[in-house]
């Protein structure tokens, strides 16, 4: 699986590829982005999402159905709240991308399977490679933990940088572009390091 600091990560994007509406609780939605993000997770403090005993250690809360149910509650409470137009657009789709981040990036590691389709289906879905590295085990003293979230970091900062960049400096001067190809230069050259690693 993918670290908290890559799912944020993932969040922020999604949080920055549009202009926020007008409000004043800005930093509260970035934070609500980050725990839609990153829910999926919730498996490991409650045991009885991961089905290890009868399905092979399935995820359901990794599946497309699960991680949307936090992003779909969210926009059905914006609505009751009075939210609407634009503004309701974009943070719809803003925690629905959030939502599907998670199995995005956990798939990228090459390591995971997931049960995407689950209830419909109990097939599991792993990808034969990785451009991610899988988060390494919590341990202070695990040199791994520290590689893996470096390479992680490499991989993904720079992308979230482009995308933003892009969002919000029209400016398509050389100098814009070529800070964009050494942002996507570095990003590349993590993942070829990720890609390298045994699985």
């Amino acid at each position: 699986m993918s670290s908290f600091i890559g799912h944020s990560l993932a969040a922020f994007s999604t949080y920055s590829l549009e202009k926020q509406p007008a409000s004043s609780n800005r930093k509260s939605w970035l934070g609500w982005l980050i725990i839609i993000a990153s829910a999926p997770d919730i498996d490991h403090i409650i045991p009885a999402l991961h089905l290890t005993y009868q399905y092979q250690d399935v995820r359901i809360s990794h599946s497309i159905l699960l991680s949307l149910v936090l992003p779909f509650c969210t926009i059905l409470l914006l609505t009751l709240l009075g939210s609407k137009g634009r503004s309701l657009i974009i943070r719809s789709q803003q925690v629905i991308l959030a939502g599907l981040s998670h199995l995005v990036l956990d798939l990228l590691t090459g390591v995971n399977r997931l049960p995407l389709l689950w209830p419909l289906s109990n097939e599991i879905f792993k990808l034969p490679f990785g451009i991610l590295p899988s988060a390494g085990g919590v341990n202070l003293f695990n040199y791994f933990l520290y590689r893996n979230l470096l390479i992680e970091i490499g991989v993904l900062a720079p992308l979230v940088y482009i995308a933003f960049l892009i969002n919000h400096d029209k400016s398509n001067t050389r100098q814009q572009r070529f800070r964009i190809g050494g942002l996507l230069l570095i990003s590349i050259c993590f993942m070829i390091w990720s890609f390298s690693l045994r699985r």
